[in-house]
């Protein structure tokens, strides 16, 4: 457990940071909304004229309606996966790699510590950090989405559902880090594999929302498995999305255990 609380202090500074930047993402963009409800249909008119395939890379279709701040909150969702995938990776590949990094890994091999008694603690500090920066976006989201709503209708179910959606990619992205933290040979490796991973399956996000015949792709890139609006307001989360976010967390955690044991830790 020592590890574990190690982990949690090391990168308590870098989740404020993190935390600070969600909350200051979701403050601005509400107060844009609040812009945005002021103009009425026009705001709508006007974005309704922009080409398909531009709405769609930014996370919208020609048919929102922008003055409604469920429909408006909806659109943060990319942004979102963006920034948490990229934390939840640099995070997963770091805290299994950097020991070597920081020259500390001969202090844990001479331990009487078992490989895995290494990995375990380092897997659940890393776990817990992502879950609390999904739960303070839902709850930064759930207070300043009520702030803006005056349908009476609360829409705290329906940012519970988007985020439960953001902590499924944000666990896969996590997997990948560590298995990626195990596999290469210094931190630094480890983490521009992750930058290549993210960019590449976002890029791929891209080229499908353009192309509409390549849908069948969409199973290689995370950032296709949900749907912000059909999550918030059809209660839609895919079961096979679901279910393969959760495999490929349980192969690359399996992965991460094999490649670490049998990896030359360099002291």
């Amino acid at each position: 457990m020592n590890i574990f609380f190690r982990e949690l202090k090391c990168h308590v500074k870098s989740m404020l940071i993190w935390s600070a930047t969600m909350v200051f993402l979701i403050a601005a963009g509400m107060m844009k909304y609040s812009a945005f409800e002021k103009t009425g249909e026009a705001i709508n008119d006007m974005f309704a004229s922009m080409p398909e395939g531009l709405l769609k890379i930014i996370g919208m279709t020609g048919d929102m309606d922008l003055t409604s701040v469920g429909v408006f909150y909806s659109i943060f969702f990319l942004y979102f996966l963006l920034l948490m995938s990229v934390h939840s990776a640099m995070l997963g590949a770091t805290i299994i790699s950097k020991e070597e990094r920081d020259k500390t890994a001969d202090f844990l091999v001479v331990k009487p510590l078992k490989r895995h008694q290494i990995v375990t603690p380092k897997v659940l500090a890393a776990t817990v950090l992502v879950v609390l920066y999904n739960l303070v976006t839902f709850v930064f989201s759930a207070l300043f989405v009520q702030l803006y709503n005056t349908t009476g209708e609360s829409l705290t179910p329906a940012v519970f559902r988007l985020t439960t959606a953001l902590l499924m990619i944000q666990l896969l992205f996590m997997g990948i880090g560590f298995l990626m933290g195990a596999v290469a040979k210094s931190a630094e490796k480890a983490s521009s594999f992750m930058t290549a991973v993210i960019l590449g399956t976002f890029v791929l996000k891209v080229i499908i929302d353009l192309k509409k015949d390549l849908d069948y792709l969409d199973f290689l890139t995370p950032f296709r498995y949900f749907d912000a609006g059909k999550v918030m307001f059809q209660s839609e989360i895919p079961f096979f999305y679901t279910l393969l976010s959760i495999a490929i967390l349980l192969v690359t955690v399996a992965g991460t255990y094999y490649f670490f044991e049998k990896r030359d830790l360099h002291t």
